[in-house]
């Protein structure tokens, strides 16, 4: 049978696992898989010539087209293999009945491969992601945006759909677009180093008024673009590159993004920061669910396709969670059920269904005792999901035609869970200062 990628590293696995001694080989060794996806394995411990050569037969046959051409079995004196088995990178994962440490090279989605970052310091940052588009997240932060203007708070917006911009055009009349948008930041940035006055002209103020506090936008695109359409492709097929910083380091996209919303939030003064990340599970998204130190509101309609898709994002994420521990970010995950039935009664399978999805494929790895004498065990918290309800009058949403769709009395009964939720996050952090300085 021919050996497929998904077959690939439980292949390897098993090869090794086989082998005298080879359990313990397996779990203290590196299972290198090279940008096309072949596989070859860095041993911890030392083998003997006669070994080693009968287990680098055993991997290219159990490998097939997925063998490493060569160092498919690299010792420890082997030149760089101390790199690669102390590479801060390596993730361990579950392979059927092994746990192999892994690390991934890879052309293209390196920074979904990166811990998700603590809470960032500064104003309180909210992400609002899905799996697909049509699903109200646009319209759920601008929502979100109205309610915390209309405290007085000063809030700046992102759009990160670079190819399905919605926030820009949604909040802005084409006259008020400031000059540029995070297309030209992350296309500039590649250049040479950005002044203030480049940060200063990516943001301006939403076209809405009526509130005591203010909306800010960094659209996708600015003015310059509406002034050069033909440009839009070109840029996004620069802005996802990466960047060579002054001293030869790579600077990731997921860097870049962060540190153009850090210099826009200091300069701009804000007290929360709302980023609308692009739908799916592109390069974007991963910048903004893992590397914002954010709240996290993953938008999902009842579907089985919602199911599917966050089974593949928890599956991967919980490579990040450690056995018997219950890191910080994980309290940060949010699950709004979208277009959500009225009744509790018809949103309860929807829950019921969420619920066994993160006990089982997120936090399943922290489901082994953490004394095993005692038969110790964390606690598993599933933050119940929130609910934005089905609402016609949300379905066509244009603000700038109908203002009153951004005023409370209208939107709290739609997205009432959500709101709760965002003004419980400022209750939480807010401290003395913070109150004082708003």
């Amino acid at each position: 049978m021919t050996v497929r990628f998904d077959d690939s590293l439980g292949a390897l696995a098993r090869a090794i696992a086989s082998r005298p001694s080879g359990a313990a080989t397996l779990s203290r060794g590196v299972a290198l898989r090279d940008a096309t996806g072949r596989l070859g394995f860095f041993s911890a411990d030392p083998i003997e010539d006669d070994e080693a050569a009968s287990l680098r037969g055993a991997l290219q046959a159990a490998l097939g087209p997925y063998a490493r051409s060569e160092r498919i079995l690299v010792l420890p004196d082997d030149i760089g293999a101390m790199s690669v088995l102390t590479d801060p990178g390596v993730l361990a994962v579950r392979v059927d009945e092994f746990r192999v440490r892994l690390l991934d090279r890879r052309l293209v989605g390196a920074d979904w491969l990166r811990r998700p970052v603590e809470r960032a310091p500064g104003p309180p940052r909210f992400v609002f992601s899905s799996l697909k588009g049509g699903v109200g997240r646009t319209t759920a932060l601008a929502v979100v945006a109205a309610h915390l203007a209309a405290q007085g708070k000063r809030v700046l917006v992102v759009d990160l759909d670079l190819e399905s911009p919605g926030l820009g055009p949604m909040l802005m009349l084409d006259e008020h677009l400031p000059r540029f948008g995070m297309a030209d930041a992350l296309v500039e940035n590649g250049l040479g180093e950005l002044d203030d006055q480049f940060y200063v002209d990516l943001t301006a103020a939403a076209s809405f008024r009526g509130f005591d506090g203010r909306v800010s936008v960094l659209p996708a695109f600015g003015s310059g673009t509406l002034t050069h359409p033909a440009n839009v492709l070109a840029k996004i097929a620069r802005a996802y590159a990466e960047d060579v910083g002054p001293d030869g380091d790579v600077v990731t996209l997921m860097d870049q993004i962060r540190n153009v919303i850090d210099k826009c939030a200091g300069l701009g003064g804000y007290n929360a920061v709302l980023v609308d990340a692009r739908s799916g599970l592109h390069e974007t998204t991963a910048a903004a669910i893992l590397g914002l130190g954010a709240e996290v509101f993953l938008f999902g309609v009842h579907e089985r396709q919602t199911l599917h898709g966050y089974e593949a994002l928890f599956a991967h994420l919980s490579q990040f969670v450690a056995e018997g521990e219950l890191p910080e970010w994980l309290d940060r995950l949010n699950a709004v059920h979208a277009k959500a039935p009225v009744t509790e009664l018809a949103r309860a399978p929807f829950a019921d269904q969420w619920r066994d999805l993160v006990n089982t494929v997120l936090l399943g790895r922290i489901d082994d005792p953490l004394d095993e004498e005692h038969d110790i065990r964390p606690e598993l918290p599933v933050q119940e999901l929130l609910s934005v309800l089905r609402n016609d009058q949300y379905e066509a949403f244009s603000p700038l035609d109908d203002p009153a769709v951004l005023q409370s009395e209208v939107f709290r009964s739609t997205f009432g869970d959500l709101i709760d939720r965002i003004d419980e996050t400022f209750d939480a952090l807010r401290t003395p200062a913070a109150a004082v300085q708003e």
